[in-house]
């Protein structure tokens, strides 16, 4: 029975469907699903399906379902007709074109959902840490994605602790430390999470002050983006950094791979760690020329498909370079050119297909 996400009631069940065991047979069931669901309530979306000759009806296999470039989410509004106002709108940062793109969720059940318990089973929060957050809370930054994902998180550890530690703009890395120091002197665990940037000024501004030795079962988790906010600083020489300055072991500092486009998250840990998705996202690594998946070993382009994004497009084609490895993927960088012509269509692609169509 097909599922209603305009009703709370379909949306909790698909919920239970994602948390719940994941085979390669629900997968498909469910991603074919999804598609039928997107495909006629999503205008721009079905324009790039039939440039692509690709409809509900006859694709074979979900690696067959044409992917979204992520640069459309900054020209189109994509989001399914018949939902209701969006109760959350989420912006990307902008930094490459100057142009955000926008995210639109008709609620953030599945989204609170799914950020939570994927972070769970990576293992983040073993120990229960104190979590705390380098980055402005949900009500200062409502078009953060990454803010209200830390904010469920925070709701669900229910720590009277945890704090958010940028305020308009601005770091308060003085009571930080002190409140490090009390953690450290219970010996409290301690999770800090936050973009790349706030921790290179969290570098700058303790340089002169003596390195801290966090608790046992302590850990870090930086987001990636340095991009017109701080000097950048190199992932190695990044985790070298704050090794030293607060007494973790390369393992305990962590990425989250993710972007305000999506619903899923994937993590690595350490210098060099494998990324992971969780089981209700895949991530293909495709050859830009072609669109097709490489080989473990080679290079290519970041393919996601997140069963979390009932709302707009579950398929999405980033320009973020990766290797297909047998277990995950490691992360490379950005790709210089901004429209890989093999991989789905171009939005030169879709004003062409919305004249033809």
């Amino acid at each position: 029975m097909p599922f209603d996400f305009t009703q709370p009631s379909g949306r909790r069940a698909w919920i239970r469907q994602l948390l719940g065991p994941m085979d390669e047979a629900k997968w498909s069931e469910l991603s074919s699903e999804l598609f039928k669901w997107q495909y006629p309530r999503v205008p721009a979306y079905r324009r790039l399906c039939l440039g692509r000759q690709t409809d509900p009806q006859d694709f074979k296999s979900w690696r067959d379902i044409p992917a979204v470039p992520q640069q459309l989410f900054k020209r189109e509004k994509l989001y399914c007709a018949g939902l209701p106002s969006p109760q959350a709108i989420y912006e990307t940062s902008g930094t490459t074109t100057g142009e955000p793109g926008r995210q639109y969720l008709s609620r953030t059940d599945i989204y609170r959902a799914v950020s939570f318990e994927g972070a769970r089973r990576a293992g983040f929060f073993v120990g229960n840490p104190q979590l705390h957050f380098l980055v402005p809370s949900p009500l200062e930054a409502p078009l953060s994605s990454l803010s209200a994902m830390f904010g469920f998180w925070q709701k669900a550890a229910r720590q009277t602790g945890s704090r958010f530690w940028a305020r308009q703009g601005q770091f308060d890395f003085s009571p930080l430390r002190e409140t490090l120091a009390c953690h450290i002197k219970a010996r409290e665990p301690v999770a800090l999470c936050g973009t790349a940037f706030s921790f290179v000024h969290l570098l700058d501004a303790w340089a002169d002050l003596p390195p801290l030795r966090l608790p046992r079962g302590s850990r870090l988790l930086e987001t990636g983006g340095f991009k017109g906010r701080s000097r950048e600083v190199s992932k190695p020489e990044l985790y070298a950094q704050l090794s030293r300055l607060l007494g973790l072991s390369d393992d305990q500092i962590w990425n989250e791979y993710g972007m305000s486009e999506l619903s899923s998250q994937a993590y690595a840990r350490g210098t060099t760690g494998l990324h992971f998705t969780p089981p209700w996202a895949r991530v293909i690594i495709c050859d830009p020329a072609t669109g097709r998946e490489v080989r473990p070993g080679q290079h290519g382009l970041v393919r996601w498909l997140d069963l979390a994004n009932t709302d707009s497009v579950f398929a999405l084609q980033t320009l973020d370079l990766a290797e297909r490895t047998p277990e995950g993927f490691k992360l490379i960088g950005r790709m210089a050119r901004t429209e890989p012509r093999g991989c789905s269509l171009g939005a030169d692609d879709l004003a062409l297909a919305k004249t033809s169509h």
